[in-house]
């Protein structure tokens, strides 16, 4: 907007009165110094000395430890560009873990005057609506890519399009993890020549399962799941052709999670017509028409389609529902969220709280302990990597191991299920076991079919720390190991990163097979006097020391070869704590760091890829709505499910040519 006629600014001639002229500068150094950041000027008077009294030796030009340099810091605007590396620090310094141990202590003065100003730095407050395109990704990774199918959910998806549980998942290629650690991150699901080969194998063979050559060859399960597919194919009257249209279009639309038109049935029944003519039965022709259904990139891909608009768009209303559907159930939707969809309702965002809600409650939600508990806990490939030496633990088979995983799985779906508060992960006084995982635990055998929920009494079970699977998975095949131990707790529950030990520091040696406690704890002390090692087995040696209670397979125990056993740990911050118990209890006291952990890691399996300070805001919102409802499963999963970058995608529009040539 231009001024207005005949006014020139600031009321002279030139714009600027003689007066002004002569006054302006001090009045604007004077209004610098009125509103100089009080922070600012702490950094440099106070701050910058702490740091260069307790921090550099380890941290500064000669020696980085965790690429950590505080003497690059000189200017208070490096702070705010490096806010979580700060947040950390306070971290540490509250916990009493630095300066570490051995090293000379912060003063009490100084130590407040750091922990004050740390805590008044400005919170990060980033764009919470703004999203990533192709082409800003790189400096913004709030980016989704189109991805295909991951194995689990692959095989989930035949499950529930078929009507019965098939085995085709296992012909194809494992998948890696990435992002926050997760199977469906986008990046990382690759396609090559040979997944194709293995995708028309795995097809092929799920349909055989329900449209054989010989019906005779169907179960009873196979046989209910075939009349279900071929229903409109036995409506009186109806045409070999037209009742193939009809299975082939309503399959089509399940597997493609959309609308399906005319021009793409054609296409599929084609497929049927050449079968059909050469004499093939009507169940082969349609198998042949639902195998092209199976292996079109519309059913091995989640790719969204573009939509008219530019820039920040909600999810039209089928993609939004296979995104849901996947988060929730790691399947694809089924029909009353696609008629949701088809209708626009879903887009309401009454309907689609509700749809959220009601998903909840299916037995598809079991997915949360398979696909996500298990890959959180690191424990998706528990059992198959590395297991118990046979002839010390001959207890331990694939039947035990199968009842341990399950039992996280059943545990973390209950509290999906029940909406329990999900500080039950840290302490519970109940569990969930079957007749053998409760003979191992010495408890009363539960009886029933499958896992059932029983009642704890010692304090040493119960949470994720009492579980069986965790002390197998962080155990070496002949005995338990505190390190292993201490840095999954740190890692897995606490969300502490630990650096791969210095490539410098030889491994330490120990006779698996005739190892004591005693000696274990004694090698391990003598190993943390080495400074390059104490600044980390310090934080988690202590951990693991906590839950030398349990043996390789989980069990309690209160002694080893004829040793009592010592399973009592000092934390850095001088926290002194015995046994699971014990630990459980320094555990609870920080469940805010426990609980953000939980939330950064779910917030990264619901959005398939890593994720960045963008994301503050999502994690900020589930913390919030954890703590407003009583730490319930629900908040955290219904927070995730309506958060912006979950209903929204960014796009851009195509360069025409002419830019690009330019």
């Amino acid at each position: 907007m231009g001024r207005p006629r005949g006014r020139r600014p600031f009321g002279g001639p030139l714009g600027l009165a003689a007066g002004w002229q002569r006054w302006l500068p001090a009045a604007l150094a004077g209004c610098v110094i009125a509103h100089a950041d009080p922070l600012a000027e702490r950094f440099t008077g106070e701050i910058l000395p702490v740091l260069q009294n307790g921090c550099v030796r380890c941290h500064g030009n000669e020696k980085a430890k965790g690429g950590v340099n505080f003497e690059t810091f000189t200017q208070y605007e490096q702070v705010l560009e490096h806010r979580a590396l700060w947040t950390t620090v306070l971290e540490r310094v509250q916990a009493d873990e630095m300066p570490p141990s051995g090293a000379p202590p912060l003063g009490y003065s100084e130590r407040q005057t750091l922990m004050t100003w740390l805590r008044q730095l400005p919170a990060v407050t980033p764009d919470c609506d703004k999203l990533a395109s192709d082409r800003t990704q790189s400096f913004y990774r709030g980016y989704v890519m189109s991805r295909r199918l991951t194995r689990a959910e692959y095989e989930n998806s035949l499950r529930d399009l078929l009507g019965v549980a098939v085995d085709a998942g296992r012909l194809l290629p494992a998948d890696g993890a990435g992002g926050e650690g997760f199977d469906n991150t986008g990046d990382t699901l690759f396609t090559s020549s040979l997944t194709i080969e293995r995708y028309l194998e795995a097809a092929d063979q799920a349909l055989r399962r329900v449209l054989p050559d010989d019906p005779s060859q169907l179960d009873p399960a196979s046989a209910t799941a075939r009349e279900a597919l071929l229903a409109p194919a036995h409506e009186a009257g109806a045409a070999p052709r037209d009742a193939a249209r009809q299975v082939i279009s309503r399959f089509a639309r399940r597997a493609w999670r959309r609308s399906v038109d005319g021009t793409e049935t054609d296409r599929l029944v084609t497929l049927f017509d050449r079968a059909f003519e050469r004499g093939d039965g009507f169940d082969a022709a349609v198998r042949l028409a639902l195998k092209g259904v199976l292996v079109s990139p519309h059913f091995l891909f989640l790719a969204e389609p573009e939509p008219e608009a530019t820039g920040i768009v909600p999810l039209a209303p089928f993609p939004l529902a296979s995104r849901l559907a996947f988060f929730l159930w790691a399947s694809l939707p089924d029909e009353e969220l696609l008629a949701a969809a088809e209708s626009g309702a879903l887009q309401e965002n009454a309907t689609y709280l509700a749809q959220v809600r009601r998903m909840l409650q299916d037995p598809r939600a079991d997915a949360f302990g398979e696909r996500f508990a298990l890959q959180w806990l690191k424990l998706d490939g528990f059992g198959r990597e590395s297991r118990p030496d046979p002839r010390k633990f001959p207890e331990f088979d694939d039947a035990l191991a199968d009842a341990m995983r399950q039992e996280v799985v059943s545990f973390f779906n209950h509290l999906v299920r029940e909406d329990r508060p999900l500080l039950d992960l840290i302490d519970a006084d109940y569990t969930f076991a079957n007749d053998r995982l409760a003979a191992l635990y010495g408890l009363p055998a539960p009886g029933g079919p499958g896992f059932q929920k029983i009642s704890l009494t010692a304090p040493e079970r119960g949470g994720v720390l009492g579980m069986a699977a965790v002390h197998t998975a962080t155990s070496y095949p002949f005995r338990t190991s505190p390190v292993l131990r201490g840095k999954w707790v740190l890692e897995v529950v606490l969300g502490d990163r630990m650096p791969p030990p210095p490539a410098n520091v030889p491994a330490l040696e120990i006779d698996e097979q005739h190892v004591t406690a005693a000696s274990l704890r004694e090698k391990l002390e003598q190993h943390r006097r080495d400074p390059s090692c104490a600044a980390c087995h310090d934080r988690m040696d202590p951990l693991g020391f906590g839950l030398e209670s349990f043996d390789v397979l989980g069990r309690l125990r209160d002694g080893q070869n004829g040793e009592p056993v010592d399973a009592s740990g000092t934390l850095p911050s001088g926290e002194h704590f015995t046994g699971p118990a014990g630990l459980k209890a320094v555990i609870r006291r920080r469940q805010d760091p426990v609980l953000r952990h939980l939330v950064r890691q779910m917030t990264g399996y619901a959005f398939g890829r890593e994720l960045n300070r963008f994301d503050e805001c999502v994690i900020r919102d589930a913390m919030k709505a954890l703590a407003d409802r009583g730490y319930r499963a629900s908040a955290l999963i219904e927070t995730l499910a309506t958060s912006f970058p979950f209903r929204h995608r960014f796009y851009a529009a195509p360069e025409s040519p002419e830019a690009k040539e330019s």
